[in-house]
Order: structure tokens, then C-alpha cells, then sequence
């Protein structure tokens, strides 16, 4: 949403199942902790209410939204050699099309895992 300091979010809506490798970066101490990061934004998918709240979130934001960005994580289980747990988080704005195409672009790419090489081009600076 546009404001006369900035942009501001909206909504935040999170996938249901996110990987132990992204649960990581939220925590300073993985093995000490209670490991409960997501669990109630996870519940909301299982449930008639809360269904109702994340499609209601998604008309919120196809309504007064400007502009749609989405949070993605490496799969460092993928990469074989490499001592890290934690998963790296990166904002990646949404580009091409109405507010709403891009919503449900976002929406059908939810959990799914997507190659470097469909968001970024060769020798693009990040």
C-alpha cells in the first residue's frame, strides 16, 4: 500500500509447509528452541475459517496492493558440500500484468520450487 512516507505491506501470507531450512533463519539457536516459528500461520490453511481469512487476504490485496512481492528460500539440501543450514531469504518483486495477475501468479507458485534461471537473466546484478 502507498503512503505519503513510502510503501508499507498489506498482508504477508505464508505457504503452508515451509522447509525446516527456512524455519531456520528465524531462530538464533535451532536446537535449543522450541521450533514453534509458523505454526499458527500454517494452521490457518487447514481450517473452513481460516481458508475463508487467506482468500479474503488475497482479495485485499488484489484491491488496494501496488505492488506484489514475494519471499523465496534457497534449498541448501540440494547443494551437496556445503556446511550451511540456514536458508538464504530473498524479496523478489512480481513484475508484468494487472495487480491481480500477479496475485494469482504468487498464489499458484506457492511451495513450489522455482529455478534461478526463470527469475533472474544471465549477468543480471542482484
Amino acid at each position: 500500500v502507498e503512503t505519503p512516507r513510502g510503501l508499507r505491506p498489506l498482508k504477508t501470507i505464508f505457504a503452508q509447509h515451509l522447509n525446516d531450512e527456512c524455519r531456520r533463519r528465524f531462530y538464533k539457536n535451532w536446537y535449543r528452541a522450541k521450533k514453534k516459528a509458523f505454526s499458527k500461520s500454517s494452521g490457518r490453511w487447514k481450517s473452513e475459517a481460516g481458508m475463508a481469512s487467506i482468500a479474503d487476504d488475497f482479495e485485499k490485496m488484489k484491491k488496494y496492493c501496488k505492488v506484489i512481492r514475494v519471499i523465496c528460500h534457497t534449498q541448501l539440501s540440494l547443494v551437496k558440500g556445503l556446511p550451511q543450514k540456514k536458508a538464504h531469504l530473498m524479496e523478489i518483486q512480481v513484475n508484468g500484468g494487472t495487480i491481480a495477475d500477479k496475485v494469482e501468479w504468487a498464489r499458484e507458485h506457492l511451495e513450489k520450487a522455482m529455478p534461478v534461471k526463470d527469475v533472474f537473466q544471465m549477468n543480471e546484478i542482484v
